[in-house]
């Protein structure tokens, strides 16, 4: 016992001595060691990429899912749903989600990176933040880019707006030189508290990551003659992803909650009386996926099976017309008016189950911008090359064998593949196509969709505008009006209206982005 007092006793003392000349320091009750000010870069580097993920490109595709015509959505009774059709509001969240929740996050990343002279850090968050600003300048064109948040001073609630061209310099500056930072100092490995859930701390892996990203925002530019650059794209491919595993991909999580798992698993069914979503797949996508690009020869692509599931009734697999509903039958035809003669679309496959990863940009997807830049250059052997391993790169990804990658060739070049791509428009029917499997359910496909003008030399003839369409903007008689972009969001139309200018849908949806003309 007196052992124990007399420690006690010290102890008293102690902190007595320490108090006397750290007073302020006692005293100062505002300051919570569990709750920091300010954050190490390695612990912010998780937020930003999973709201890159799930606050904005998410919510960027959920947008214009129907515009790209994967999943078809139709109450069973009612109305046609709103986005199908074209009937786009200044009501969608995905510029508020990016601009609010991700981005901040990625500009901190940056300036902590910087602070602490952990510069993959900051290479990491200047990658994440030229993901989000990329998606948001191919969804409505002019952005608030150089003018945001810098992660000193207060979020500018009044920002000018950078048009296009000049947003897109800025991104290529924050992926040129995050490719520098990879190569910098760093003290702190990106993966030192596990927040690394893209590449688990590989700066190599990311550095690979910016050259892609360099390599897809360089091949946008196809119609704008000069700024068109086949040999800087193919470079950047080069530099970029360059065998498998090296996709930048969300993983969700299996047995978690609903927000860890993939949004798109939930999406879906015929299981919502007064809300089925997204229920079933679109015949357009079926037919990508069982015809040869150019001939229209009849083939199943072996990734139906990982992708979808075929109809309860009979084994087939079939889908609707976007804007026709159930009621409209197999791609608006009159026939096959059941639920059970549609397969379901969420929890179908590789890209609508709970786990299914989603990615931002592939290995898959760098070798068919390569094949692009090629076939553009008149460089046919190795646009082939090219072509040939980014879609045998995606089926491996989704687990086709390698006797039917073998089956699937030798049907493809019987079906003159090789001449094929002595022809640009029928090279890049092949392309585009693989394209829109490879890219199931992100936003880059729409990017794509409106460089070829929604062509249906390129896309096949089952590409059409969809049923009921709003014609209170588009004109039903005109087949070749496509919707072009999309309307800023309430919120900044009405804080900052002399910077968004006109955000009419009729302006909005039907004027072509800065690259989307010659």
């Amino acid at each position: 016992m007196k052992s124990i007092k007399t420690k006690l006793i010290y102890i008293v003392v102690s902190v007595a001595l320490l108090s006397a000349g750290s007073c302020k320091k006692f005293l100062d009750v505002n300051k919570d060691p569990n709750n920091p000010t300010e954050m190490p870069a390695h612990n912010r580097l998780i937020g930003a990429i999973t709201t890159t993920n799930g606050a904005s490109m998410w919510r960027g595709e959920r947008e214009i899912a129907g515009v790209t015509q994967y999943g078809v959505t139709k109450l069973l009774t009612g109305t046609n749903r709103n986005a199908e059709t074209w009937r786009f509001t200044a009501s969608y969240f995905f510029w508020q989600n990016a601009y609010v929740f991700t981005m901040p996050n990625c500009v901190d990343l940056i300036v902590l990176g910087k602070k602490e002279n952990n510069l993959h850090f900051a290479g990491a968050g200047q990658v994440l933040l030229a993901i989000n600003l990329g998606m948001l300048a191919d969804q409505y064109g002019s952005i608030v880019a150089s003018d945001f948040y810098d992660g000193n001073a207060q979020i500018n609630l009044l920002p000018k707006m950078d048009d296009g061209p000049t947003a897109y310099r800025y991104i290529d500056s924050l992926l040129a030189d995050a490719i520098t930072k990879f190569d910098g100092p760093n003290t702190t490995g990106l993966n030192f508290s596990g927040g690394d859930i893209l590449y688990q701390g590989d700066v190599a892996k990311w550095k690979r990551l910016a050259w892609s990203l360099r390599a897809r925002y360089l091949n946008h530019l196809s119609k704008k003659g000069s700024l068109y650059n086949s040999a800087n794209i193919i470079s950047a491919c080069q530099n970029g992803f360059n065998a498998d595993g090296m996709d930048a991909q969300f993983a969700y999580i299996a047995g978690a909650q609903q927000t860890d798992e993939n949004p798109w698993s939930s999406w879906g069914g015929f299981t919502l009386a007064t809300d089925p979503r997204y229920f079933t797949w679109s015949q357009f996508f079926v037919n990508v996926l069982t015809k040869f690009p150019v001939t229209e020869t009849a083939y199943q692509d072996p990734r139906i099976s990982r992708i979808m599931k075929p109809a309860a009734s009979d084994g087939q697999y079939r889908g609707l017309r976007p804007g026709a509903g159930l009621a409209g039958g197999q791609d608006g035809g009159g026939t096959f008016t059941n639920e059970a003669d549609y397969g379901p679309f969420s929890k179908s496959g590789y890209y609508t189950n709970t786990t299914s990863p989603f990615p931002f940009i592939t290995y898959s997807e760098v070798k068919l911008i390569q094949a692009e830049a090629n076939l553009r250059a008149g460089n046919k052997a190795d646009a082939l090359a090219a072509y040939r391993e980014g879609v045998t790169a995606n089926m491996r990804k989704l687990g086709v064998t390698a006797g039917e990658i073998n089956s699937y060739w030798t049907a493809q070049d019987a079906d003159g593949l090789t001449t094929h791509f002595d022809n640009l428009t029928q090279g890049l029917s092949h392309i585009m196509r693989q394209k829109y499997i490879t890219q199931c359910l992100n936003p880059e496909t729409w990017v794509d969709m409106r460089r070829m003008d929604y062509s249906t030399a390129i896309y096949g003839a089952s590409l059409r505008r969809p049923a009921n369409i709003n014609t209170v903007i588009f004109d039903a008689g005109n087949p070749n009006q496509w919707i072009r972009g999309m309307v800023y969001e309430t919120n900044e139309q009405n804080r900052n209206p002399t910077a968004v200018g006109d955000n009419s849908e009729k302006y909005r949806l039907l004027t072509p982005l800065w690259w989307d003309t010659p």
